[in-house]
């Protein structure tokens, strides 16, 4: 599920006005941007290959698979701690804003892509620990 959705994500939130034809982009900057939305798409097609494919080694291709899904959400978690360094952000004013919670009078801002990220570690670490039945939190 979670490299199904690394692969599709990004194809319908990357691949638009927002982002891959923004005018306000530079073109080298939107190429990076097209070049790594299709790297998504064939990595995580790998993936569910490995996942599907009946034989040989079940559970050495998903070991695999995992690792390969856990790629890119490290690499998220790279280009987030980095970010000082580069002039990175989360979000893009033209682009997906923060979701906004409030409590009273207080608001949180959430950045919708370090939620999904640590959605999918969740479930990856989840995954995990059913296939394995390894203890991955303490009781």
């Amino acid at each position: 599920m979670i490299a199904a959705a690394q692969a599709l994500a990004p194809v319908l939130v990357e691949l638009n006005k927002t982002h891959a034809t923004n005018a306000r982009w530079p073109g080298h900057a939107r190429f990076h941007l097209v070049w790594q939305v299709s790297s998504h798409v064939l990595y995580s097609s790998l993936i569910l290959t490995l996942l599907w494919w009946s034989e040989p080694s079940p559970p050495e291709r998903f070991y695999l698979a995992v690792a390969m899904t856990g790629g890119p959400i490290v690499a998220f978690l790279v280009a987030l701690v980095s970010r000082s360094i580069y002039g990175g952000t989360l979000h893009d004013p033209n682009g997906v804003r923060p979701f906004i919670l409030r409590f009273g009078e207080r608001r949180v801002a959430l950045e919708v892509n370090l939620v999904l990220v640590v959605v999918g570690v969740i479930l990856l670490l989840s995954a995990v620990h059913s296939f394995s039945g390894l203890r991955l939190l303490p009781r």
